[in-house]
């Protein structure tokens, strides 16, 4: 599995650099954030020995001061389509983009990213496994700011996957 999951992110990457992302992922979960490291230290103990940890299992008690720099993405399937709703949305990320708890990605992001978007999240509900990834900005409210991001699959309570835990932390980039 891990020779599949680096080539869909090798591939993810490649269409990236093609379609001007401006985003760029990896496996290898090093990050510059602390809070992402820590995020990624409770995904993984949470996790255990199971293949994916499952929503119910992330209390406000074990994830305590993330909470505010983070959100849950559930993946819902609509007529053969996948769409991906926000189930809660931290409110360190509203400060940039609004509150977005209970709207869909398709009602919050121009069009013009939201392939970017969906490819991302499908990308990581696809390899079943946490990824790093880093973006740039250069939008109306967000110009020269960098993105770094823990995104990582959950399943539901049958141990399918449902969706994803996502953190972002935000920071200048020297121009």
């Amino acid at each position: 599995m891990l020779a599949h999951a680096t080539s869909e992110i090798d591939d993810f990457n490649a269409r990236a650099v093609r379609e001007q992302w401006h985003t760029q992922a990896d496996d290898k979960l090093i990050f510059d954030s602390p809070k992402l490291a820590q995020l990624r230290d409770i995904w993984s103990a949470v996790r255990g020995e199971r293949a994916l940890p499952r929503r119910e299992d992330f209390t406000a008690r074990i994830l305590g001061r993330q909470l505010q720099h983070l959100t849950f993405v559930e993946r819902v399937e609509e007529n053969g389509a996948r769409r991906y709703r926000f189930r809660m949305f931290g409110s360190g990320l509203a400060r940039f983009i609004g509150d977005c708890t209970g709207k869909f990605l398709d009602e919050v992001v121009p069009p013009d990213f939201a392939d970017s978007w969906n490819a991302t999240y499908d990308l990581v509900i696809g390899t079943r496994k946490p990824l790093r990834f880093v973006s740039r900005f250069r939008a109306e409210e967000l110009e020269h700011v960098q993105a770094e991001c823990f995104i990582a699959p959950m399943a539901d309570s049958d141990g399918k996957p449902w969706g994803l835990l996502v953190s972002v932390v935000y920071s200048p980039v020297v121009v």
